[in-house]
């Protein structure tokens, strides 16, 4: 429970709470459900800072019920993202209640036929909502909403440099154009 107050406190990074933020998500295409956990640099404490998150590579999981690129999802496929936090204003901390990034999401789902890959930039926002951290990805082609689930570190003694995040998403089958930041 300490950890997770931390990253309550700490993780302005990344998350929404699935009902607000939901709202505001492109919820045309592919629904998927994703889950993975992601590493900050230098992570989050009681100073101000800016710094990058990174999953790893495809190391999360990625769960679509529907057609991607036009054939039929046949099973759970991979999820990863990286790029920079704390790109608004004097960085985030523990105390931050809003914050801002970007990156690049990079999924690969399994359908009839091999798989479909698609490495998509995007922007983030997040906010503190009461006891918990939420955000939302705002991509080309996937966007969503997250809830941090899970974080090291407490914010007082040690940054919080690991989080676990879960959300879902819509997956597009093909670039609709520039995607207005929020």
């Amino acid at each position: 429970m300490r950890t997770f107050r931390g990253i309550v406190l700490v993780v302005a990074l990344l998350g929404p709470s699935v009902t607000t933020a939901v709202a505001r998500a492109d919820e045309s295409g592919t629904p998927c459900a994703f889950e993975v956990e992601v590493s900050l640099s230098p992570g989050l404490s009681r100073s101000p800072s800016s710094g990058t998150f990174d999953s790893k590579g495809e190391s999360g999981t990625l769960d679509c019920k529907g057609d991607v690129g036009g054939q039929p999802a046949t099973g759970r496929g991979t999820f990863g993202a990286e790029g920079h936090y704390g790109t608004a204003g004097d960085g985030d901390h523990c105390q931050s209640k809003e914050g801002r990034g970007d990156g690049t999401a990079h999924l690969t789902v399994p359908v009839e036929g091999g798989s479909q890959h698609v490495d998509d930039p995007f922007t983030l926002t997040y906010r503190v909502d009461g006891r918990s951290v939420v955000g939302e990805i705002v991509g080309q082609r996937f966007s969503g909403t997250f809830d941090v689930t899970q974080a090291d570190g407490d914010c007082l003694w040690r940054p919080v440099t690991r989080i676990r995040i879960k959300g879902q998403g819509h997956l597009r089958d093909r670039d609709p154009g520039p995607v207005p930041l929020p």
